[in-house]
Parts: C-alpha cells; structure tokens; sequence
C-alpha cells in the first residue's frame, strides 16, 4: 500500500506542474538539407517573387492608367531659334547630345548646344516632351524640347492658355482671342416674293431673243427698286434691334460672303447677318462658357437624328431592297436593277414637275401683282412658255425609259409586281421621310453654326472653332484642385460612356466595354454546359482505357494550341463555312448538294440506323442475367457505334441537302451570318476555354466523397439521380472554379478575334431596338483589341500610350467584376454544400 501511495503522490505532483512547450530541436546527425529549411526559403522567395512582380504590374497599370485624365499645366517656351512652343509636358528624360548631332542644328540651336558642350564631344541635358497639338495647322502633335534650345527666362506658364479637346484633329492650345455670334436676318414674305420674282427674271433672261434684253431690262428696273426698298427696310429694322455695347464689335456679312462694318455699309447693300464680336480673353472665354452647354445639347440631338431617325429609313429601304432580291432570286428574274432605275426615274421626274408646279406658282404671282404692267407680265409668261418647252424636252427621255421598264414589268409575274410596287412606294416614303429629318437637321446644324471661338497659338496663327465640335475646353493655367477635378471625372464619364474618336485616341470605349461583357457572357453560356456534359461522362459513365486516356491526352494538348490556330479555325469553319451554309445554303459554302434521290436513300439509312441502334440498345439493356455479361457489352458497343454512324447521316443530311438554300440568300454581296461577329467569336472562345471548364469540372467531381454515392444508391437512387441530386450539387462550387478561369482567360483573348469579329470601330451595338433587338452576326469592339490597336495601329503614339494603360486597367477591373461576381455565386454553393472542396 504504501509504494501505490507513493506512486499515486509522484503522479498527482507530476500532473500538477504546468506543462512546458520544448522547442522543436534537430535530431543530432541531421542536416538543414535533410530537414528542408532551404527548400522552405526558396518556396517562399519564389511566392514572394510572384507577388512582387503581379503587384508591380498592376500598380504600373494602376499609376498610368489613373492619371491619364488628369489635367495638367500649360508650359509656354521660347526656343533660341525664335520658335515658340506651347502645350502639356507629358514626360521628360535625360540624355547624352553628341557633337555630331549639333552639326545638323540650325545656327542658333547650335550655338546653344556647342555652349552646353564647352568644346567636348557629349555631354548630358535633359529634354521634355510637349504636347503642342494644332495638328491640322503644325502636322505634329508632340515635340521634344531640350533645356539648352530654351532661351534664359522665357518659360511661362500664359494665364488664359486654353486646351480644346476637339471631335476631329485632336486637341488644340492656344490662348481665346474673340467670340462671334451671328445674327441671321430674317426675310419677311414681300421681300421674299419680290427676290424670288427678281431671281426668276434674272435666271432665264437668257431665254429671250437677244433684241428683247433692252426691254427686259428697262421692264424689271422697277422690281429692283421695289425689292431694294423693301430689303433696306427690313436691314434698318433689323441692325436697329442691335444695341451697342463696351467691347463688342459689329460686323455685317453680305449675300456674297464680304464682312464690312456697320459704319461702311451703304444703304442698298443686302446683309443676310450681323454678327457680334466679343474681343479679348476673357470676355469671349465667358461667352464661350455661356452657349457651349446649349451648342453640345443640340449638337447630340443632331446625332440622334443621323444615327436614329435616317438609320430607320435606311434600314427600311433596305429590307425592301432585300425582300425584292429573294423575289428576284426565287422567279429567276433580273428585275432589282429596274426597280432601282424605276425608283431613280419617279424620283427625277416627280423633281422637275415640282420645278414646274413652282415656276406657274411664281407666275401666277406676278401676273397678279403687276397687273398695271403688261410688260411685266408678258416676260413672265413669255419665259414660262419658254421653260415648259425645255421642261417637256427633259422629261421625254426619263418618261420613255419609265414607260418601258413599265411594260417590262406588266410582263413578269404577279407576286414580282407586287413586290416592286412595295418596293417603289418604300422608296417614295423614305425620300420624303429623309427630306424632313434633313430639313431638322439643317435648322440644327444652322443655328449652332452661329457661334464660334477663335484662338491665337503661340506662333500667332488664328483659328476659328465651331462650338459643336468642341468637346471640351479650359484654361489648365486658372484651375482649382476642385477644377482639376471637375475636368478628370468629366474625362473618365466619357471614357466609359461614349464612343471613341480621333482615331481611338480620344473619347470613350463605351461599345468596347459592352462587346467585352456580351462575348464573355454569351462564350460562358456556350462553354459551361458542354464543358460539364463532357467532364460528366468521362468522370461517371466512361470507362477506363485507351479511347478514354486519349481523350482526355486530347484535352490536355488542346489547352497548349496557340490561340490563333482557334482564330483561323473559327473563321475558316463558323464564318466562311457554316456560316455561309446559314446565309446561303450548301452551295454557298462550298458543298455540292445531292440529288433528290440520293438524298432521300441516304435519309431511309438514317432512319434504318437509328431504329436499329435504338432496338439493339434496349434489347442489351433487358437482356436476361444469365447472358448478360457478354450480350450486353456487344449490344452496347453495337448501339454506340450505330448512333455514331447514325450523327455522321444526319451531318451529311443536312449539309448536302437539295431543299435549302440558306435563311439570308439576298444578302450576297454584304453577308449575314458568313463572316465575323459576336457569335462566331463567342463559339471560338469557347472552344478555346473548354478545356479549362473539363479539367476543373473533372478535378470537382472527383473531390465529392464516395460515401455521398453510397448512401444515395442505399436510399434507392438511380446512378442519374445520384449525379443530379448529390454529386453535380456539392461540385458545383468547383465548375464555378472552371467557369472562373475560363472567363478570365477568354476576356483577355485578343488573337482569335481579330479575325472572327472584332473591329476597330462599329457604328451598331449587337444589341438595339432594331427588331429582333439581339444581332449575333453583327461585329463588335473589344477591349483587348482596342488595346492591340492602339499600341501598334495609332497613327499617334504618345497620345495613345496613355490610353493603353487606361484601358488595360479598365479591362482589368472589369475581369475583376465578372470573376469576383462568379466567386461570390461559388462561395454561396460551398456554404450550402459545406462538403464542397472547391
């Protein structure tokens, strides 16, 4: 007893003392190599390498691309040579100026230069880049500027510099020198009447016998003095409403463009505007601010009709054009081509009988107001007489060749009469239709013609603006931080809402942005499911050996294709191929069709192929237990290989087919569906991602716990009712994993889509109000090949480096934004599937 006391003793204080935690120590004999210490040290420098460089990229792109937008100072140089420079200082750079260089200097640049070298033959300087714009002025847009080319003391940063960014020809720097706006007078109707009376008389003088002119012209002398009375009333009264104010200057401009002012304008002089002229900087920088908004304003609606309005015209004429083509194509007759010349003669002849209609209009006028002289009214009759003898003369030709196209027509069949009947009367819709959206866009296009700036440059060159075709203007040298930014959000909405311009250097990616998204979406559609389909039955129905290994040794080599070999692949077979099948049937891709007679033996194969292999497929299915083993395996193998035989029929069928002949045949010269667009690009990408989505969607399903498919086949659970019910639910968060890497690398993709859809700019969206709204054949703008494009297709290359940066982090954060949305869908699927290993 007493030994098991003190035993029981020793081990209560034993467990009472706190428990001490050793360091881990080598065992002795052991090395750092053999315990892996430097293999711990390298695993980490090499993830801390990767690191460095992915954060070093994306904060390369991050600095660049966040500070393209700001606005920066304008620099004001002289140069010893008397040149003036002014504009941006984009970058600057040291660098060694060698003697030899200086030879090729004009005189005073060199002596600048053999002073900074004191005799030796380098030394080094430092230059700056500006970007001086005025390039429809200088042919330049940017210029390098050493320190030792600037005079001492003349760099100055001018006051009211300003920076006009421009819809054509870039930017343009210069300092505001006036503001005109221009008045146009408005023509009352007597004054109207007597121009138009005298411009009738004045036009067709030369229709009278050379003995009448003398008579003629004493005849009319009264209609001059008439409408020049009328005219100075209406330019008195008109020059009258026009007070004169401090600072401003009137002009007056005359019905041959000459400006004169106010002080030499004579009496019987015809001004068709006044036009105010605010002088000085800032006095029509004010003027400028006060009507831009408004000039904008009506400058899109201007566009809006061009792009909206005229475009449903077009779009109309042409889908008649088009329905009368598949009628030509389907009667075998030539007749679009005179329907096209019926259209023009209508529209010539309906031309000259207006002309017509206006001149007896005209006369009828003067017959009634000059009653009192009958000499008056005897020319304009006389001259109206003479006209219809010419009017007659033109429309014999037009009128002979419209009543035998006519004839020709009456002969054809009724549904081609009807359908060149539609066709006429769309095209008479669409003149008048077009008229009237040109005569809007005409008062538009007049009124914000009214106003305009004009700059100096540095080199005292002046340039007048249209208000419509700035974008936007400031003076850099007056603004505020709060200005400054103002001025850089104002760039970045633009950037990401509007349509690129100056040759994509400038403006917005709007519809890159959108083709980005759309194609990543659609290629997601497309790769996910087939990707899974494929991966399923390669995990849970195929059985292991050679066809199965080489399978997926096939999808493993095609992840290693270069991605332009998908690029001509697709164009080669969606475009030129099924795509021309779409368009125009198998003859305009390139197939021969069968005769109807082989056609039809081959489909009575099919049909006895398919049955077959259906018959062959249920019999092994139910074959007895005790026969099973081996007539179910050649059942099985029988009715796979009838079913491939029977999909091998059906692609015959249908691409050798006699009885189609394509859903677009009138679109011969401008095809649909057989050439690039937003779904053949879609459908190559996915082909390029799939084997991303199989992998990952394999590596998933096999990460599901076999005991999962345990107990649902012990619940009584067919294998498909496992797969859908347990597996594909808890591997769900590792497809999301595929679908993931597969959006991230198919965004980015810029080879393959240069030749299967993308462009460097598109006028339409794949997606508008257009029925049927969705236009998958239409090509689209993407980020990547607008980064491409500007990076080596820019006509200005400093101007665009910038904007690569811009875009490439645009393209970043939207991958970003599309991965981190599919992420949060996956980590959704694991907290309700928490067995999921993905």
């Amino acid at each position: 007893m007493s030994i098991d006391t003190a035993t029981t003793d020793s081990e209560s204080q034993t467990d009472a003392k706190p428990k001490r935690h050793r360091r881990r120590t080598s065992k002795p004999g052991l090395s750092l190599i053999a315990l892996g210490e430097p293999l711990v040290w390298l695993t980490g420098g090499a993830l801390v390498l990767c690191v460095t460089m992915i954060v070093g990229l994306l904060a390369l792109v991050l600095y660049w691309g966040t500070f393209t937008f700001w606005p920066l100072p304008l620099i004001r140089v002289e140069l010893a040579d008397g040149t003036i420079r002014m504009g941006e200082v984009t970058r600057s750079e040291s660098y060694t100026i060698s003697s030899d260089v200086v030879g090729n200097m004009n005189p005073d640049l060199a002596a600048a230069a053999n002073g900074l070298l004191g005799g030796r033959d380098s030394g080094e300087t430092t230059r700056r880049l500006f970007r001086t714009g005025n390039f429809e002025l200088t042919n330049e847009d940017f210029n390098w500027v050493s320190a030792f080319e600037i005079k001492e003391g003349s760099e100055s940063k001018p006051t009211w510099g300003v920076v006009l960014e421009r819809i054509e020809w870039g930017r343009f720097y210069g300092e505001p020198k006036e503001f005109a706006l221009r008045h146009l007078r408005e023509v009352a109707p007597p004054e109207e009447e007597l121009a138009s009376v005298l411009r009738f008389f004045e036009a067709n003088r030369w229709r009278l016998p050379p003995d009448d002119f003398a008579e003629f012209d004493k005849a009319i002398v009264p209609i001059t003095a008439e409408l020049n009375a009328a005219r100075a009333k209406s330019v008195t009264a008109f020059l009258a409403g026009f007070d004169a104010a401090s600072g401003v200057r009137g002009e007056a401009t005359l019905d041959n463009r000459q400006v004169v002012a106010i002080a030499d304008l004579g009496g019987d002089q015809n001004v068709e505007e006044f036009v105010q002229v605010w002088e000085g900087a800032e006095a029509a920088w004010n003027k400028f601010q006060e009507f831009h908004n408004e000039v904008r304003r009506r400058y899109r609606k201007r566009r809006s009709l061009e792009k909206h309005e005229v475009g449903k015209v077009n779009r109309e004429l042409e889908d008649a054009r088009l329905n009368l083509k598949l009628v030509e194509l389907d009667n075998e007759t030539a007749i679009l081509q005179q329907a096209t010349e019926l259209a023009s003669l209508d529209f010539t002849i309906n031309a000259i009988e207006q002309s017509r209609r206006e001149t007896a209009e005209l006369v009828a006028t003067i017959v009634k107001r000059y009653q009192t002289k009958p000499e008056v009214v005897k020319f304009a009759r006389q001259l109206q007489a003479a006209e219809d003898a010419d009017i007659e003369q033109q429309l014999q030709t037009p009128v002979t060749r419209r009543e035998e196209l006519r004839a020709e027509l009456a002969q054809t069949p009724e549904a081609v009469q009807t359908e060149v009947a539609s066709f006429l009367k769309v095209n008479e819709e669409a003149v008048k239709a077009t008229a009237e959206i040109q005569l809007e866009i005409d008062k538009l296009n007049a009124e914000n013609d009214r106003y305009q700036l004009r700059l100096v440059t540095a080199d005292g060159i002046d340039k007048a603006h249209a208000l419509s075709e700035i974008v936007r203007a400031y003076v850099p040298n007056q603004l505020t931080l709060g200005g400054k930014a103002g001025v850089y959000f104002s760039r970045w909405g633009e950037f990401l809402a509007d349509d690129p311009r100056s040759a994509n250097t400038e403006g917005g990616v709007f519809p890159a942005i959108w083709g980005t998204v759309a194609m990543t979406l659609i290629m997601s559609l497309f790769v996910v499911p087939f990707g899974v389909l494929a991966a399923l039955y390669l995990r849970e129905y195929a059985k292991a050996g050679i066809v199965v290994s080489a399978v997926r040794i096939a999808i493993n080599n095609l992840a290693g294709v270069p991605s332009i070999v998908f690029g001509v692949f697709g164009l080669g077979f969606f475009c030129y191929f099924f795509g021309a099948y779409i368009d125009g049937g198998p003859d305009k891709a390139g197939v021969t069709p069968w005769p109807a007679s082989s056609w039809f033996m081959l489909l009575a194969a099919l049909a006895v192929t398919a049955v077959g292999a259906f018959i062959i497929g249920i019999s092994g299915s139910r074959a007895h237990p005790a026969s099973a083993s081996s007539w179910k395996q050649v059942a099985s193998r029988t009715s796979i290989a009838l079913w491939v035989v029977a999909t091998v029929l059906v692609v015959l069928l249908l691409f050798t087919t006699p009885f189609f002949e394509g859903f677009y045949r009138a679109h011969q010269n401008n095809p649909k569906f057989g050439k690039g667009g937003l779904l053949w690009a879609s459908l190559t990408l996915s082909l390029l991602t799939l084997p991303v989505v199989i992998v990952a969607t394999e590596e998933a399903l096999s990460a599901v716990p076999n005991s999962l498919r345990e107990g649902s086949y012990g619940c009584g659970a067919s294998k498909w009712q496992t797969i859908w019910r347990i597996v594909l639910p808890h591997a769900a968060p590792g497809i999301m994993t595929g679908m993931i890497l597969a959006m991230a690398r198919g965004a980015g993709e810029v080879a393959p889509l240069m030749l299967v859809g993308a462009l460097k700019f598109v006028p339409e969206l794949p997606v508008d109000g257009i029925i049927p709204f969705i236009h998958p054949d239409r090509s689209f703008m993407h980020l990547g090949f607008h980064i491409y494009d500007l990076g080596f297709q820019s006509r200005n290359s400093e101007a665009a480096k910038p904007m690569v940066f811009t875009t490439t982090l645009l393209l970043i954060a939207l991958i970003a934004c599309l991965n981190v949305s599919a992420v949060a869908l996956r980590a959704r699927l694991r907290k309700h599937f928490g067995s999921g290993q993905f």
